[in-house]
């Protein structure tokens, strides 16, 4: 399993994740390097529980970002009217390697991903 796979794993561990993908590094369409940059992209169910998630994974990748983690968390969509309106939003988390740490960094937030679930998940998920 690749690094980056630890954190989709993580991510997909949370009931109300209907898909996730991911890669490291992010490509261009024809899988050219872009950036060094690790990617997993998801997306929600669209109720309570998929809300309280999302809530949930914004305050974990807020707190890391506080404790100095290079991360980015972003709602992404393409154009509604195209696809199925109501159906298209999805979320990135972005996790930028530092000095080739790529393997121990996405690890760290992948074991951080976890333990947050683990020790505080129930008390936030609701009925």
């Amino acid at each position: 399993m690749k690094p980056i796979e630890h954190i989709k794993k993580e991510i997909d561990a949370f009931s109300s994740v209907e898909w996730a993908a991911c890669d490291y590094p992010k490509k261009t369409a024809d899988d050219h390097e872009t950036a060094d940059v690790g990617w997993v992209k998801f997306q929600l169910s669209q109720d309570k529980l998929g809300f309280r998630t999302l809530e949930f994974i914004a305050w974990i990748v807020t707190d890391m970002r506080n404790a100095g983690e290079r991360l980015h968390f972003l709602p992404v969509s393409p154009p509604p009217h195209l696809n199925e309106p109501g159906k298209s939003l999805c979320f990135v988390l972005e996790c930028y390697p530092k000095d080739g740490d790529q393997d121990a960094r996405f690890m760290k937030v992948a074991e951080f991903i976890a333990w947050c679930r683990n020790e505080h998940w129930e008390k936030c998920r609701g009925a």
